[in-house]
């Protein structure tokens, strides 16, 4: 039995996106790593996150925490830790929303006083738009004074004026099973909502990404991809543009607005919206590029999955995004406001004889820092759960610069 388990607490338990992925592959690489048992996942009762991670084989290492309305999910996890060992530290992950705050701050006292080691992976910028979001965030944090684990250094930058105590950087993992070039040599079936794009000869220009509100501090751009295909139209290129991800806006009002205006550009004809899935690799098998456009994403999970699956990715050169792409392939980093860059280099990456060396040498990079055994056991060095983290601290110095 492991004299140590890492609690974590999810900050968003009906939210099916990159946050849910990496806990389902924290998860999978403790299991790789012989210490499934050095891990508990707090999840609120009959959630998006439990039926996700239930369905993933994981229900072993969940605590279901009753659902008496979301606002209490978080009061009533951290009662349940309260009743842990105290030696066993605390993972809170991105519990950055405003409704979360007033929580943290009743428990920081107790959590304080308990001595439990206490992280907080943040997964995005933690910034908020109004003075009240900024000052309740910086008195939770104040108070809780947890160390932080952050997904790129661009992300780091931005969260120390909350959190000064950076404990780590590690970037995000990848089920390299899954996300594979074999998908693209020997293709599935391609999925029913694009057989008819596929059938008219289009080139998939692949956008997955939550639909959310443009101008927010995580604008997705979403936007910005209507003049690129605007472009490409114009040089004779046919390609497709199709945006995968949720849109938890009011009667799917973010995506009607997209959808008018790329009527207004006229190129409503090879511009889709499809719901969120849980199997977009499917998606990647028959796409010949992927474009993500987002000026400040904290690090871009769509990169390193496309990439492991053999797809092109045509970036920003600001954000997580750019920090990635600047290490696997700077060329395709480009300037997400300028819609004539973009549509040139989507073709020039197309008729590069180059790209494929390119994809080969990308891939091996997402191996090396991307495998979830990689990332658990470097989540179990910095929380302590590892029997002898003192072997490791080269991996971490690095990981920290």
């Amino acid at each position: 039995m492991c004299s140590r388990k890492l609690l974590v607490v999810p900050g968003a338990c009906n939210a099916l996106g990159g946050t849910l992925v990496t806990l389902s592959l924290l998860i999978e690489g403790f299991i790789e790593q012989g210490k499934v048992d050095a891990i508990q996942v707090l999840v609120s009762a009959d959630s998006v996150m439990q039926h996700y991670l239930t369905l993933a084989g994981y229900a072993s290492v969940l605590e279901i925490i009753p659902n008496r309305g979301t606002s209490h999910f978080l009061s009533n996890a951290l009662k349940w830790i309260a009743q842990a060992p105290v030696e066993w530290p605390l993972l809170l992950d991105n519990c950055v929303e405003r409704s979360l705050l007033l929580d943290l701050i009743a428990a920081a006292p107790q959590l304080r006083l308990s001595g439990r080691p206490v992280y907080h992976f943040c997964h995005d910028l933690a910034l908020s738009y109004n003075a009240l979001g900024c000052w309740s965030r910086k008195l939770a944090f104040g108070l809780l004074k947890p160390k932080a684990i952050c997904n790129s250094h661009f992300t780091k930058r931005h969260i120390q004026s909350l959190i000064a105590d950076v404990a780590g950087v590690l970037y995000q993992p990848v089920d390299l099973e899954k996300f594979t070039p074999t998908l693209r040599v020997q293709p599935p079936t391609p999925p029913a909502v694009l057989a008819p794009i596929l059938a008219s000869g289009a080139r998939i220009m692949l956008t997955p990404s939550r639909i959310n509100l443009a101008g927010i501090v995580n604008d997705k751009n979403l936007r910005g991809l209507i003049p690129v295909l605007v472009e490409l139209k114009q040089k004779g290129a046919f390609y497709h543009g199709v945006i995968i991800g949720e849109d938890r806006s009011p009667d799917q009002t973010n995506s009607k607005v997209l959808m008018e205006e790329a009527a207004r550009f006229n190129v409503e004809d090879c511009f889709t919206i499809l719901p969120p899935t849980f199997d977009i690799e499917q998606f990647y098998a028959f796409t010949d590029v992927v474009v993500t456009l987002a000026p400040r994403e904290p690090f871009g999970r769509v990169v390193v999955e496309a990439i492991a699956c053999g797809v092109p990715v045509i970036g920003s050169n600001t954000g997580g995004i750019g920090e990635v792409l600047g290490q696997v392939a700077p060329q395709w980093q480009i300037d997400p406001d300028s819609p004539a860059i973009v549509a040139q280099t989507i073709l020039r990456v197309a008729e590069d004889p180059h790209t494929s060396a390119t994809l080969q040498t990308a891939r091996h990079w997402v191996e090396d820092h991307c495998s979830t055994a990689r990332y658990a056991q470097q989540i179990m060095e910095l929380t302590g759960i590892a029997n002898h983290p003192e072997n490791h601290v080269p991996l971490l110095s690095s990981l920290s610069s």
